[in-house]
């Protein structure tokens, strides 16, 4: 009698372990690679799951981010932006172009809300999926539409995130437009004291981005570059404020 308990009991975590393995195996792909980058998030590109073969994955730091044809998967390029920029407790932020969400899925550690938008309904799905998959879709509300299209006239953020492809080309200059729009209506979305954390690339493009955010009375704050990057677009971070918000900070400070 104790040896066929112990027959049975055998039998039982077999198959306890092999369906344990076979959910761990489904639930995430083989590794392919690890993208190099001068960023402090690991990234690492992956073989499709089998419970989503006909996406592809790619894990930051550990958490996993499902994408589709057509919604590019976390690079080098969107982990250099999620390096630098910052997040306070309790803050809000609207992460414009979200792509696969995965700026917003970093925010949510520390912000109260998130609203990601996207012009693409197919990264809206992934974005949502992502934000699910990751334990914060009660904080993130991922919209679509062009730009601002989906905010409403009196919403405003502590940080809006900005990373939707830059001019890198002679035949890419016509995305000056969307940057200009963008440059154009953003400070009627930020809070008092509100920042811009923009990404563009290549060195040359500075003074084009100078010239759009001075228009739209701005200022740069600072750049970040990191010359580990220059065969990739040379990225570069920008820290962007409203005018009016620092004249305001110095005179306090002064006062």
């Amino acid at each position: 009698m104790t040896q066929h308990i112990f027959i049975k009991t055998g039998i039982l975590l077999f198959v306890i372990i092999f369906i344990v393995g076979c959910l761990h195996s489904t639930h995430i792909g083989q590794p392919l690679m690890t993208v190099p980058h001068p960023g402090k998030y690991q990234l690492v590109y992956y073989t499709p799951p089998q419970e989503f073969p006909l996406h592809s994955m790619a894990t930051v730091d550990g958490r996993e981010f499902l994408v589709t044809e057509g919604v590019v998967l976390p690079s080098a390029q969107s982990l250099y932006l999620l390096t630098h920029w910052k997040v306070f407790n309790d803050e809000t932020v609207l992460d414009v172009g979200t792509g696969s969400g995965v700026q917003a899925v970093f925010a949510a550690d520390k912000a109260r809300k998130i609203v990601a938008t996207d012009i693409d309904p197919v990264a809206v799905k992934i974005a949502r999926l992502n934000a699910k998959r990751n334990g914060v879709d009660n904080i993130i509300d991922v919209r679509q539409g062009d730009l601002f299209a989906p905010i409403n006239k009196d919403e405003k953020f502590d940080v809006i995130l900005f990373n939707i492809d830059y001019p890198h080309s002679e035949a890419t200059l016509g995305l000056w437009k969307v940057h200009e729009r963008f440059f154009a209506e953003v400070k009627n979305h930020l809070e008092r004291g509100g920042r811009i954390y923009y990404q563009s690339g290549r060195i040359d493009n500075v003074t084009h981005i100078n010239a759009m955010v001075s228009k739209n009375g701005m200022s740069i704050v600072s750049m970040r570059m990191d010359a580990a990057l220059e065969v990739d677009r040379q990225p570069i971070v920008y820290l962007i404020k409203r005018n009016l918000d620092m004249e305001v900070k110095a005179n306090v400070q002064g006062g």
